[in-house]
């Protein structure tokens, strides 16, 4: 008798065990995370391992699965999964005209709901203003992780070989361009090439005239953009072509990379970048690096000393349908926990990330050209940037491409403040 009841006993406590292992079974979840943090980004060796052991540390509740790819393709990849319907559960994104058509269709979250589900993530423990990349209405819709500066950057060695002092005017810049091209050195380092890095300089320029920041607030409603400012812009971009102040083929030595390339390779005296491109300086160029004012345009109301581009640029989105999916719901909330965290804010730093949340910067580690735009930033007006501001998709593809004609004189400057204008009509 006691035999069978320990048989039993033990019968029944393989039951119970099989039902609880598949109890657990049933409520582990799978939830897609998509991201251009990939191999080859700043970010990813700062990110890639805190990511695995977060993965690892859910594995019992739920199976994370990463998708990384190169910006371009991970820009047309996400647009597909929306048209299709099968966007991913949680993925880095941008705000404003790149969010557009996913708000229009009501496929993004509120991120105060995220935040009133959340124990450890808060709105209010992220920077004044980083919300607003992400805000249309009154309603944010992705969370910010990334802040930056920009970067006007000296080769302090070329300056010192040709006796030059820095330039802080249009007639100084002009001057020292006239040396440097006699001596076969380009003067500045910014191409255009689907209008990188040459948007984030114009608005650079831009900010330098009277009124610029009031005509950039009021963009998102009032969508105009052939201001006089801008046509004033535009007027001295082309005339520092003319000039040849910039690389002779500025497509083919357009976007941040190659921009930058020129500059590291003593081909360049300056150039305009920004921190996502860090990882690309070498040591040694970060030490003879100076980061200097643009030099002060004619007419200029702003003196560009006082000030730098500084804005919101990246973060997070999270599918709301996937949200309210009680199955993925606290998988969802852990995930969002991680990328906001103070321990991955503070490890991407490390790639010249600007955090976007209040955490405390350890410097003991941070490259020396992360210093020195701390201390060159520190106490500067942050201006805003074009591409935060313009609403509509395709005029902001066309605020970028025009550029590229504009550079090689294929658009006079009216032209292209006219055509970005008409495409801005269309979407009003």
């Amino acid at each position: 008798m006691m035999k069978k009841t320990l048989c039993f006993l033990m019968a029944l406590a393989l039951c119970l065990s099989t039902a609880v292992l598949g109890a657990v079974a049933e409520e582990k979840v799978t939830i897609k995370f998509a991201t251009n943090w990939g191999p080859g980004d700043a970010k990813y060796d700062y990110f890639e391992p805190l990511f695995n052991e977060y993965a690892a540390s859910v594995k019992d509740t739920a199976d994370v699965q990463i998708e990384t790819l190169s910006t371009i393709d991970y820009k047309t990849k996400v647009k597909v999964e929306m048209a299709s319907g099968e966007l991913p559960d949680v993925f880095t994104w941008w705000g404003g005209a790149l969010m557009k058509d996913m708000v229009d269709a009501g496929l993004l979250l509120n991120a105060d709901e995220y935040f009133a589900a959340s124990d450890t993530v808060k709105r209010d423990q992220f920077v004044d203003g980083a919300f607003g990349f992400y805000t249309m209405g009154d309603t944010a819709y992705g969370i910010p992780l990334e802040g930056t500066r920009s970067l006007f950057l000296a080769n302090r060695e070329l300056f010192e070989k040709y006796g030059l002092a820095y330039p802080k005017t249009y007639e100084e810049l002009k001057a020292v361009n006239e040396v440097f091209k006699a001596n076969g050195i380009i003067t500045l380092a910014i191409g255009s090439n689907a209008g990188e890095p040459s948007g984030f300089f114009f608005s650079e320029l831009y900010s330098q005239f009277e009124g610029a920041q009031e005509e950039l607030a009021d963009m998102s409603t009032g969508m105009k953009f052939n201001t006089e400012n801008a046509l004033k812009t535009a007027e001295a971009l082309a005339d520092m072509r003319d000039l040849g102040m910039f690389p002779e083929d500025t497509v083919a030595n357009g976007g941040w990379s190659a921009s930058l390339q020129l500059f590291v390779d003593g081909k360049a005296a300056m150039t305009y970048t920004y921190p996502w491109m860090f990882d690309f300086i070498p040591e040694e160029m970060q030490e003879k690096s100076e980061l200097i004012p643009v030099p002060m345009l004619d007419g200029a109301a702003n003196n560009p000393a006082d000030f730098v581009s500084g804005f919101t640029v990246y973060g997070f989105c999270v599918n709301k349908a996937s949200f309210n999916d009680p199955a993925k719901r606290d998988a969802i909330i852990s995930l969002c926990d991680f990328l906001a965290s103070d321990e991955l804010t503070k490890a991407l730093t490390q790639s010249g990330m600007v955090p976007d949340k209040n955490v405390e910067i350890d410097l003991s580690n941070a490259k020396t050209i992360m210093k020195k735009m701390l201390e060159y930033c520190d106490g500067k007006k942050l201006s805003s940037v074009h591409y935060t501001v313009i609403p509509d998709n395709a005029a902001l593809n066309l605020f970028h491409s025009g550029l590229d004609e504009l550079f090689v004189g294929a658009l006079t400057p009216a032209e292209y403040v006219d055509k970005v204008q008409a495409e801005l009509d269309k979407a009003k």
